[in-house]
């Protein structure tokens, strides 16, 4: 026979639930060992008749007792005893047994409930020294979507902070899109960011995307303004060749003056006798090549007037087609955004429906939930006032209340958030500026309709 020596029963309760006389009940774990016989380890739940099962000790009712209570129901349901044990080679021996040498602990305990305005309300695991505040914790926090009366599967809402963030970067990227049509319309060689500060935009992708759009912009007008040199350097290239030709014409004419006159006065002389017939049949062939010269000299001319009124024409319809163009981008570009406005507005209230917000988020003391325990005490439940720092027993069932008029803020929508940059921006600036500003405000955006660009660029 082996001898054990006598090991004090170990029982360890380590949460508040020993301190305030916690009762054992249906649902809690509990692990029983023996001290020398380490294969003789088990852990049974206690069943809805407040009974465990335990092998050579039988059923034993512990609900509703405290952790001394069953450490010494246990040990008094284990009279001295002998177990036989089979060592690896096969050889028996054999243990004594004594009550002291059972050692019992509770593993796991009841659940809690988290119930009201949580983002995840259910069912959520105890740990020793739980707290309100981490009960909420564990169900995500306090949310608006449950005090709303809204039924929502929680993973829902990190598809609605994505879709927020994607839509908040195409606004971004349409109104940054805009302004570059507009400077470029305006001839500007930049423009000025006019993004709501308060968009969930990292400030590296926005500093791209209106970088990009400079670059293009800058693109844009180089390509414009080479096209337009071109042409005018065509154009002052006509001017010249019209300036030549007008003084050869001059000089022509005068030569053919000369020759008419010279020509006459050969006719009268052979009219006389006094020239032979070969001197007026040369200066016959001189009016006529002088003729000729002329009227060569005006049809190239004409045909350079008419080269030049061709690129002047071009000219125009190279600068109506662009305005054009760009009138066009601009209504469609003002129709995207404000579809990204649209589609904005409504992740933003997805979000306010469902968004959660932590306790620190509360605004201010005026915004503290209204926190209620049930509690099952002997064999009613009570209803027990609590607050964030109320300490927990197995088995609470949490409900959270936020008053409807103690929301946490929901998510500002676009015009509110420019609203408030503009307001911000217009305490900031100094008092000369404020007068321009505000009559800058009142006229509206510097962005045009698409029927007014068109009604102000051809009316």
């Amino acid at each position: 026979m082996l001898s054990v020596g006598w090991i004090p029963l170990l029982f360890t309760l380590v949460c508040n639930a020993a301190a305030t006389g916690y009762k054992l009940a249906p649902g809690d774990a509990i692990e029983v060992t023996i001290a020398g016989l380490p294969e003789w380890h088990h852990r049974v739940t206690i069943q809805f008749d407040g009974t465990i099962s335990l092998p050579t000790l039988g059923t034993i009712e512990i609900g509703g007792l405290t952790a001394a209570e069953m450490r010494n129901k246990i040990a008094a349901a284990l009279p001295t005893r002998l177990f036989r044990e089979r060592t690896s080679e096969g050889r028996e021996y054999t243990v004594l047994v004594l009550p002291t040498d059972i050692a019992a602990t509770v593993v796991e305990y009841r659940p809690i409930y988290v119930d009201g305005d949580v983002l995840t309300p259910g069912q959520y695991a105890f740990r020793p020294l739980m707290a309100v505040r981490q009960a909420v914790a564990l169900s995500g926090g306090y949310s608006t979507i449950r005090a709303s009366h809204a039924m929502l599967d929680p993973t829902r809402m990190v598809d609605f902070r994505e879709d927020y963030n994607l839509h908040a970067l195409e606004y971004a990227r349409e109104t940054v899109h805009l302004l570059r049509l507009q400077a470029e319309l305006n001839d500007a060689d930049s423009f000025e960011e006019n993004i709501p500060a308060t968009l969930p935009i990292p400030a590296a992708d926005l500093a791209n995307l209106v970088q990009s759009e400079l670059n293009l912009l800058k693109i844009a007008r180089e390509n414009h303004d080479q096209e337009i040199a071109s042409i005018h350097a065509a154009m002052e290239q006509a001017d010249g060749q019209i300036a030549i030709l007008a003084q050869q014409k001059e000089k022509e004419e005068s030569g053919a003056q000369s020759d008419a006159e010279e020509l006459e006065k050969l006719t009268e002389l052979f009219e006389a006798g006094n020239v032979p017939t070969t001197r007026v049949s040369e200066a016959r062939r001189a009016v006529l090549l002088s003729s000729t010269r002329r009227l060569q000299t005006t049809v190239n001319m004409m045909e350079i007037q008419r080269g030049r009124e061709d690129s002047a024409r071009t000219l125009n319809r190279t600068m109506n087609l662009r305005r054009i163009g760009l009138l066009q981008d601009i209504r469609e570009t003002s129709e995207r955004l404000a579809g990204a406005e649209l589609r904005l507005r409504a992740a933003s209230e997805k979000l306010r429906l469902g968004g959660a917000t932590s306790p620190s988020e509360m605004p201010g003391t005026a915004a503290q939930p209204v926190i209620t325990i049930m509690r099952k005490i002997e064999q009613d439940w009570r209803r027990l006032p609590a607050d964030e720092h109320t300490e927990l027993l197995p088995g609470d069932v949490v409900e959270v209340l936020l008053p409807s008029n103690q929301m946490p803020g929901r998510v500002a929508a676009i015009g509110e958030i420019d609203k408030a940059s503009r307001s911000r921006q217009t305490a900031e600036q100094p008092a000369e500026q404020s007068a321009a500003i505000q009559t800058r405000q009142k006229q509206g955006p510097n962005i045009p309709s698409a029927e007014d660009a068109f009604k102000s660029e051809f009316d």
